[in-house]
């Protein structure tokens, strides 16, 4: 490998995209560094004693990025790893604050991701080998959400520290500055660490990374990639309030200053090896004389490039579906059609190195040239796919495309076309054609209670905004139940209902939402939402959302509800929503139809139920009616916290989750209420949760049958 190009082992030339995942910024083999570890291999590389470099350089690179201190490590992972010890043990807490989608490193404990929105912020292990109980102190929430900042705050107390990569890589059209600055805040006035993972921004944005571009000045920040030239390394720097854990503090020889800090352990045997320290120390050198170079001509050009690949896909029919910053972009057209991904073999073949999962970064050592060579390669692959049916164009769909902010909902554009059903939307189709009862039981009805000013016309744009962004919220169906098609961006009446004069105003409003929720939704025509507002009184209202079942599920009432919230307050504020592109159920589908469960998946269930249970008789407090009728109540008790949690304790005994708890003692029960050893429980799961991209809205939910053989008086132990 050598500058923009690398070669595979039959000789092939490829202009590099991959760039070791963004380890250098200069290119391959970079003359500067390949000179000055020549010069120190010369020299020697003993381990064990320090290189006499090493002090220098970390006093040079803690004045380059801002900070009083500075350390090296072999890895970024390493860094963070090192950050999070010294919050810990300066603050004397133990709690870890991460957000969703931010990318830290390879151990344990930052390899997480968070529950699903309306659950309790935790940490769960993103693959197999990490165990939960390691990850007891570690919390993962949402990215740039105002929730977020509050459970910060009410929290702060028990939080060692909060990490950060302020610009994630594989979304580098969020960038929030406000949400970073107030975290900044929450946590100086709580004493509690704010760490910027820098691994990715650190000198590719500018000498001072996001710190220097925002002016947030955090307690510690973590380095790497740009700073090594092509070399491993990891770089920690920070105040000496944090920095000092690490070696007790300043001290002098031939006083009788000493070390007054404790400190922890933190060492590896390749930390400070003489060879990388050269390399940064190069590195710094090069920086110095050419930053801008990086930090200014490869951005534009970086920009210019992409603003022709968005412009292509826009000719074409399609969405701007490819997000930039700084010197480096990412191609999101798998969000768009999953058989995209085809186009990143073709980008390959036709001499451009790009690797699905990851961003594409530009280098100082691309030219001109290099870079129109990457957007002919790929205006062709995106070609040659249409020219097989995948990235076709859809009304609409630019809603997807990874802007900072959805635009409005265009008019008029003809619509998707004859989209076959999923299995689970077929069930849902048959059933309500049963009549008028059986479809109003699929209305899927939400009752959001505003308390504070409202804006109801803002709030209007931001339910079309969110329509606009997702497609399953405009799906019509045939009359034959065979497909759907996807309607152009609507408008949506958002009429309002002012009860505040009634006797009791909420009763009037639970008529209200009774009424409507008694209404049939007519898919065929459309539209398959509807939305209604409730003025409860001057500062309460109450927002009514009701969706008919085969569009929108559980799951998607949560992505719904923090979409709308994200255009809603850039409405009122100003402050840009900043999502990232929405996944299209249209394509879900299409592609849902090309899978088959692989022959282990059909063994294992055809074994489950190889012979079936007798249907269970439970005993109920009225005669079950002799036509199967769409008429049901909910009934609602609540279990109080001691008995959740002598059940949550009982449980950890054997092993299991809550939720593997209760359900064992509900299987227990039904088997006694019905006499029967052999009890099927059906299980709703949300599809969405073995995505990707797990901002899907549309019918997604599966039953999951699970059978349970139990001897007679068996209990939950």
């Amino acid at each position: 490998s050598k500058g923009s190009r690398i070669w595979d082992i039959d000789g092939n030339e490829y202009i590099d995209l991959v760039n070791g995942f963004g380890q250098t910024a200069f290119g391959h083999t970079p003359d500067f560094v390949v000179d000055a570890v020549t010069r120190q291999m010369q020299r020697g590389f003993a381990i064990g004693p320090q290189s006499d470099l090493a002090g220098p350089v970390a006093e040079r690179f803690a004045k380059m990025v801002g900070h009083a201190r500075a350390t090296f490590c072999n890895t970024g992972s390493e860094a963070v790893m090192a950050a999070m010890r010294i919050a810990r043990t300066v603050t004397g807490r133990d709690r870890i604050v991460v957000f969703s989608n931010d990318y830290h490193g390879q151990f344990d404990e930052v390899l997480v991701k968070g529950r699903k929105a309306g659950s309790d912020p935790a940490a769960l292990p993103i693959a197999p080998g990490i165990p939960r109980s390691g990850l007891a102190n570690m919390v993962v929430l949402p990215y740039d959400q105002p929730e977020s900042l509050d459970w910060i705050r009410d929290n702060i107390a028990s939080i060692a520290g909060v990490i950060v990569e302020p610009v994630q890589s594989r979304h580098p059209n969020l960038r929030p500055r406000d949400f970073v600055a107030t975290l900044r805040d929450i946590t100086r006035d709580g004493g509690a660490a704010l760490v910027m993972d820098e691994v990715v921004t650190g000198f590719r944005v500018g000498p001072r990374g996001m710190q220097g571009v925002w002016g947030i000045e955090p307690d510690m920040a973590t380095y790497g990639k740009v700073v090594g030239g092509g070399m491993p390394i990891g770089m920690l720097a920070g105040s000496a309030k944090f920095m000092d854990a690490l070696d007790g503090g300043m001290w002098s020889f031939g006083d009788d200053s000493l070390p007054e800090v404790m400190p922890t352990f933190f060492a590896g045997t390749f930390v400070r090896h003489p060879l990388i320290v050269a390399a940064v120390d190069a590195t710094l050198d090069h920086l110095e004389k050419h930053g801008d170079t990086l930090w200014v001509d490869t951005a534009k050009r970086t920009a210019d490039t992409v603003a022709q690949m968005n412009a292509a896909l826009a000719a074409r029919g399609l969405p701007a579906l490819i997000e930039t910053y700084s010197s480096w972009f990412v191609p999101h057209l798998t969000d768009y059609d999953a058989n995209a991904a085809l186009l990143f073999p073709l980008m390959r073949e036709a001499g451009i190195h790009t690797q699905i999962g990851y961003p594409c970064i530009v280098t100082t050592a691309h030219t001109e040239a290099d870079l129109q060579r990457v957007v002919d390669a790929f205006i062709a692959a995106v070609d040659t796919l249409q020219g097989i049916g995948i990235l076709q164009p859809q009304d609409g769909t630019a809603t997807t495309a990874p802007s900072v902010s959805a635009p409005a909902p265009s008019r008029g554009a003809a619509p998707v076309k004859a989209i076959p059903l999923t299995e689970t939307q077929r069930e849902i189709w048959m059933t309500s054609q049963q009549g008028e009862t059986a479809s109003c039981s699929f209305n899927e009805s939400a009752s959001l209670e505003l308390v504070g000013p409202l804006d109801p016309e803002a709030l209007r744009r931001a339910l079309e905004q969110v329509i606009a962004r997702h497609d399953g919220l405009r799906m019509v169906f045939a009359r034959t139940g065979e497909s759907f098609d996807i309607l152009a961006p609507y408008e949506l009446p958002l009429a309002l209902h002012d009860v505040s004069g009634a006797a009791d105003p909420r009763a009037e409003a639970q008529r209200l939402i009774a009424e409507d929720a008694a209404r049939e939704i007519d898919i065929v025509t459309g539209p398959p939402l509807r939305a209604f507002l409730i003025r409860l009184d001057a500062e309460t209202h109450v927002l009514v959302i009701d969706a008919h079942h085969i569009v929108c599920d559980g799951w998607s009432y949560n992505v719904l509800t923090t979409d709308l919230a994200a255009f809603y307050r850039e409405a009122v504020t100003g402050t840009p929503a900043g999502l990232a592109p929405a996944p299209s159920f249209a394509a879900f589908a299409t592609s849902s139809a090309q899978r088959q469960p692989s022959p282990e998946t059909r063994a294992f269930w055809q074994a489950q139920f190889a012979d079936l249970p007798e249907i269970p008789e439970l005993p109920t407090d009225r005669p079950r009616p002799a036509l199967k009728s769409f008429r049901g109540a909910t009934c609602t008790a609540h279990i109080s916290g001691d008995v959740m949690r002598a059940a949550r304790k009982a449980g950890a005994k054997q092993g299991c989750t809550l939720f593997a708890t209760l359900f064992a003692g509900l299987q227990i029960v039904m088997g006694r209420l019905s006499g029967s050893d052999d009890v099927v429980l059906g299980v709703p799961t949300g599809g969405q949760a073995l995505l990707e991209d797990q901002n899907l809205i549309g019918h997604c939910v599966n039953f999951l049958p699970i059978r349970a053989r139990q001897a007679a008086g068996a209990t939950v132990a």
